[in-house]
């Protein structure tokens, strides 16, 4: 009995082997013809056993389908002999791809040894195929021909026949998106550079190898190191080992030498780059040419410092002049060279004002100056700030009383001292309460106030004046600007006041924050490092002392300026 189809599913399942295999096949012929090397060789592997397992499946798949209505099975041996034939087909047909040298006669031969193991892989399942066992198939290993074998035999073939076709897309995607990023990074103009996640250069893009004229062996692991400049290896070396092993951002600024031997300035950025589970898995760098602008910082430092340094230097010649009209000011007006008239008098009062004022503003320019240059000395001690301040109110107290203010103090305690320089603190504590006067209107008061805070005392000056609008909070401490200045107000200063205050507070490791409101008064609050704290027996000594260094007023002077700020706390 002629064989006629069984099971259509079966046959259907033989043809979609084909076609999928075929698919598979001409993807991965492309990627065999694409590649070079190794990947070429697995890419040529693969092909075959693709093509070899399409050849097989089909054949044993469309046997199944084809086959009389009674059982059969399969000799092992010969469905073996047929899967090598298979195999011989697949090679012979991607040996041919593969060789970059084809001929015709190359092509032929591969045809026909294709086609010739194609026919022996139907041959050899024809051959061992057993419709009616016999005593001598007792001696074989068979395999039953079942639809059940036909089904997964077909559907296995289809699943991995898919696969191999879906990764040669998933290769040209992946060949792609390289490219495009390996594209991007050699066209970056920085350095752009991998790291493993011990630290060790894996990477580097083209800028690197023409900026340092280095190789790629001479590159990657630690050999970068030698394009560093020699007093910079050994703190970037250091700062890089910390950041790899805290797992962390790291950012430097280091000397890179160039092709021609040069070394210029680069800034450093790296992130390490993690997995899902939080696990770094390489560090991702980039080093941007900063040398412009290093000139640029240099030169403007350069230029401030040559200007502070000027106006620093001109303190004797500014200021002789002015004490010498200043004291024959004086000697008109006590009459050495003659007697004066009233109008005389007058404008000899108003010359001496005028120089007084003009004397300030100097004072003021070459202290912020010294400070901008750097040339202030400081000489920090432990100042009792109880006693440090009451001794301040003193030398502003006929100003509250000429204005008319109230004013009081609450104090830290008589223990409590402060790390500062006593005539820097002075200087900042004189100056906000000088501006405390000058924007309170009369019947306002002021309050002065030492409050510990953790580590630090936060010395507070507190008014009731015109307030500062919230636009000009941020720049009330610029060299120059005068927050509350009016158009028909008259000159009071330079605005150099509250830059200088802050800068001394900074050098002394402190601060000056603000707190302001349009109509109810500011607070200015100078936070300074607290000193240990100090024995009662020794704070009027460290006191005395202090004060004899910052030039306080004789103890009598400071007794009248005590009542009078009594006076004033009363009125």
């Amino acid at each position: 009995m002629i064989a006629e189809p069984r099971n259509l599913t079966l046959l259907i399942l033989s043809i979609a082997v084909v076609v999928v295999g075929a698919y598979a096949g001409i993807e991965i012929a492309r990627r065999v013809r694409f590649h070079e090397g190794r990947r070429r060789y697995r890419w040529t592997y693969l092909g075959a056993l693709a093509f070899a397992l399409t050849v097989w499946a089909a054949d044993l798949t469309g046997t199944l389908a084809l086959t009389p209505h009674w059982p059969i099975w399969f000799s092992t041996l010969f469905v073996i002999a047929s899967a090598v034939a298979a195999v011989i087909a697949g090679s012979a047909v991607f040996f041919t791809i593969y060789r970059a040298e084809r001929n015709n006669a190359l092509i032929a031969a591969a045809i026909v040894v294709a086609l010739a193991a194609i026919g022996g892989v139907h041959y050899a399942n024809f051959m061992g195929t057993r419709v009616a066992l016999t005593d001598a198939d007792a001696t074989e290993v068979l395999l039953t021909g079942t639809f059940q074998l036909g089904l997964v035999v077909s559907i296995l073939s289809i699943v991995v026949l898919g696969a191999a076709a879906a990764s040669t897309h998933f290769e040209r995607w992946s060949i792609a998106t390289r490219s495009r990023f390996e594209s991007l990074l050699e066209l970056a103009p920085q350095i752009v550079w991998f790291a493993e996640p011990d630290g060790r250069i894996s990477y580097c893009n083209q800028y690197w190898y023409n900026y340092t004229g280095m190789s790629t062996g001479e590159t990657l692991g630690d050999g970068w190191v030698n394009a560093l400049h020699p007093d910079d290896r050994d703190s970037v070396l250091l700062g890089w080992a910390n950041a790899v092993k805290a797992g962390e951002d790291y950012e430097s600024e280091l000397r890179l030498r160039s092709v021609d031997g040069e070394y210029c300035w680069f800034l450093v950025r790296s992130r390490p780059s993690r997995d899902e589970l939080g696990k770094i898995n390489s560090w991702l760098g980039i080093a941007i040419d900063i040398e412009e602008r290093k000139h640029a910082e240099e030169a403007a430092l350069a230029a401030s410092q040559a200007k502070s340094e000027f106006l620093a230097s001109m303190s004797h010649e500014l200021r002789t002049p002015l004490n010498a009209i200043g004291g024959y000011a004086e000697l008109l007006a006590l009459g050495v060279r003659g007697s004066l008239n009233a109008d005389q008098a007058q404008d000899i009062a108003r010359i001496r004002r005028s120089q007084k004022h003009l004397l300030t503003l100097i004072n003021d320019v070459l202290n912020f100056a010294k400070v901008d240059a750097g040339q202030a000395e400081y000489r920090m001690t432990a100042v009792p700030i109880d006693e440090a301040l009451k001794d301040t109110e003193s030398m502003i107290a006929p100003q509250i009383l000429a204005k008319g203010l109230r004013y009081s103090y609450k104090g830290a305690g008589r223990t409590e001292a402060v790390l500062a320089d006593p005539e820097k603190m002075q200087q900042i504590v004189l100056n906000l309460l000088s501006n405390a006067v000058k924007f309170t209107e009369t019947g306002g008061s002021i309050t002065m106030s030492a409050t510990p805070r953790g580590q630090c005392i936060e010395i507070a000056v507190k008014d009731t004046g015109v307030g500062i609008p919230e636009e000009k909070l941020d720049k009330v401490f610029d060299p120059f600007v005068q927050a509350g200045r009016q158009l028909n107000q008259p000159a009071q200063g330079i605005g150099l006041g509250l830059a200088i205050s802050r800068d001394l507070a900074r050098a002394m490791n402190g601060e000056i924050i603000l707190d302001s409101s349009v109509g109810k008064g500011s607070t200015f609050t100078l936070t300074l490092p607290r000193a240990p704290r100090m024995d009662p027996a020794d704070v009027a000594a460290a006191t005395a002392a202090a004060l004899e260094d910052a030039g306080a007023p004789s103890s009598g002077a400071m007794d009248l300026a005590d009542r009078s700020l009594q006076e004033a706390a009363h009125t």
